[in-house]
C-alpha cells in the first residue's frame, strides 16, 4: 500500500535527488550560455564531475544512462512500499532526461548537431553548431529544463507533488496504485 501521508525530511531530500538526471541530459544544451556567462559554469561543477561517469561509454554507446533508467524505474518507481512522492519525482525525472535525449537525438539524426557535443568536456560548444536560431533553441531547452527542475525541487522540498501540465500525467499513470 502506498504512503502518502506527511513526509520526513530524509524522504523529501531523496525526492529532489533524481533530478540530477535532467541536469545531466541539459548540460550540453547549456554550453553556449556558459561560454557567455562564465560564473554560471561554477554551479554546474558537480554535474560536471559526475558527466564522465554518466557518458563513460562514449557518445554512441548510452549504456550507462540506459541501466540507470532500468534500475530507477525497477527499484523506485514500480516499488509500491517506497513512498510516492519519492516515485513520483523519480518517474518525473526520467521522463524529463528522456524527453531532452529524444531532442538531442532528433537534431544528430538531422544532423544539426554532431555526438561531440555530448562529450563530457568543458572546450566548449562544437563549432559545428551555428546560427542563432540553435543558439537560441539550445538556450530556452537549457533555462527551460533548469526552471523545471528548481520548480520541482522547490516543490519536493515542501512535500508536494510538482504538477508540470503533460509530464505529470504521465507520471501519474506510472506511478498510480
Amino acid at each position: 500500500m502506498p504512503w502518502r501521508g506527511a513526509t520526513s525530511r530524509q524522504e523529501r531530500i531523496l525526492a529532489c535527488l533524481p533530478y540530477l538526471l535532467p541536469l545531466l541530459h541539459c548540460y550540453p544544451f547549456g554550453l553556449f550560455l556558459f561560454s557567455q556567462f562564465p560564473p554560471l559554469h561554477w554551479l554546474f561543477v558537480p554535474i560536471t564531475w559526475l558527466m564522465p561517469i554518466y557518458y563513460s561509454g562514449g557518445p554512441g554507446i548510452a549504456i550507462v544512462p540506459l541501466l540507470v533508467f532500468i534500475v530507477l524505474f525497477v527499484t523506485v518507481v514500480r516499488n509500491p512500499r517506497i513512498r510516492h512522492l519519492i516515485r513520483y519525482n523519480t518517474m518525473q525525472a526520467l521522463m524529463i532526461g528522456f524527453a531532452l535525449a529524444l531532442i538531442l537525438s532528433l537534431l544528430e539524426l538531422l544532423n544539426i548537431v554532431n555526438t561531440a557535443l555530448i562529450a563530457p568536456t568543458l572546450s566548449g560548444p562544437s563549432p559545428d553548431v551555428g546560427g542563432l536560431f540553435f543558439i537560441l533553441l539550445f538556450d530556452v531547452l537549457f533555462l527551460g529544463t533548469l526552471a523545471l527542475v528548481v520548480f520541482s525541487v522547490v516543490q519536493s522540498l515542501r512535500g508536494h507533488h510538482a504538477e508540470i501540465p503533460i509530464i505529470s500525467n504521465a507520471v501519474y499513470a506510472q506511478t498510480r496504485d
